[in-house]
């Protein structure tokens, strides 16, 4: 009767709009389009054409925009103004096409039961409904984790191992081996195959590890202030997934660790938290602090003076 719902496996069978942390994806798309230069410099002025829709955060709040910015300053400090440009440049066929090979709208083939594959909504240009028909907002929706897409915790956490381990889209696993327990009759080691996501040219994803580095150790990064630690390098994307009504937003954290060495890829995700910054971040950083407190990552070393 818990109202929490304590019981629900949300890390297979959630599937919520993951907001920010998905531009790590439009990212990939755009650099891989070789439509968008990376190094460029795009203006933000807090809005992408109309200063009452289409907005960033910080012109809802503050009244400003990001100014010049390139894809990693765009990463560090989750600028939908340049992923809303980026993806009017290249369309929704390619945001959709490398989501697919990202796994999105699919089961991750994880060995637990009841999977949810969550929703990749994709152009259908025969679409007779105005429900399923395809229209210029939900490509500029898309981009930003938002439209009618979903995702698991899992898919998330999936995708940024995928940059993490430069392009190896990895099958999940709880099950490392199954065996009787005395007589010996059986012994089973299932497989856990990787396989290396086709098309991905070489240093694309290390110039979105760069981004995500930057969003914690960058002053400006939205991870900066609650996410960073002193003893270990953090790689990772904020997210605030708004769902509307009189409800707050999902609050998501996502990313790898160490951020030079990854060995942990991971998804913090908050219902109706608000923001990812400061409702995710925070348990980002505990979770990480129990993992140098267990030892399953070792703190980076400190040079010490003569």
């Amino acid at each position: 009767d818990d109202p929490r719902r304590p019981f629900f496996p949300r890390i297979t069978q959630m599937a919520l709009p993951p907001g920010s942390v998905f531009k790590t994806l439009t990212a990939v798309a755009a650099i891989e389009s070789g439509q968008i230069d990376p190094d460029a410099h795009h203006h933000c002025q807090g809005y992408l054409d109309r200063p009452d829709r289409h907005r960033c955060y910080i012109y809802r709040h503050y009244g400003v925009g990001h100014g010049d910015m390139d894809l990693s300053d765009a990463i560090c400090r989750s600028c939908n103004v340049y992923f809303f440009q980026a993806a009017r440049t290249i369309g929704p066929g390619k945001l959709v096409g490398w989501a697919d090979r990202f796994g999105f709208g699919r089961r991750t083939g994880v060995d637990l039961p009841h999977e949810n594959p969550g929703q990749l909504p994709t152009p259908n240009a025969r679409a007779s409904s105005s429900a399923a028909r395809w229209y210029p907002g939900d490509t500029l929706g898309l981009a930003i984790g938002q439209s009618r897409l979903t995702t698991t915790p899992l898919q998330i956490a999936r995708m940024m191992a995928v940059v993490a381990n430069d392009g190896y889209l990895v099958t999940p696993h709880v099950v490392r081996s199954i065996s009787s327990n005395e007589s010996g009759e059986f012994q089973v080691s299932p497989s856990h195959p990787r396989r290396r996501l086709t098309g991905l040219r070489e240093g694309t994803l290390a110039r979105i590890r760069e981004g995500l580095a930057k969003v914690v150790s960058h002053p400006k990064g939205t991870g900066y202030k609650r996410v960073r630690l002193a003893e270990v390098a953090i790689a990772g994307k904020t997210g605030t997934a708004e769902v509307g009504g009189s409800k707050p937003d999902h609050a998501w954290f996502a990313g790898y660790v160490p951020a030079d060495r990854p060995r942990i890829a991971f998804a913090v995700v908050l219902e109706h938290a608000g923001s990812g910054g400061r409702a995710a971040g925070p348990v980002a950083r505990r979770f990480i602090e129990s993992l140098l407190e267990l030892g399953l990552i070792q703190p980076r070393q400190i040079a010490k003076s003569d």
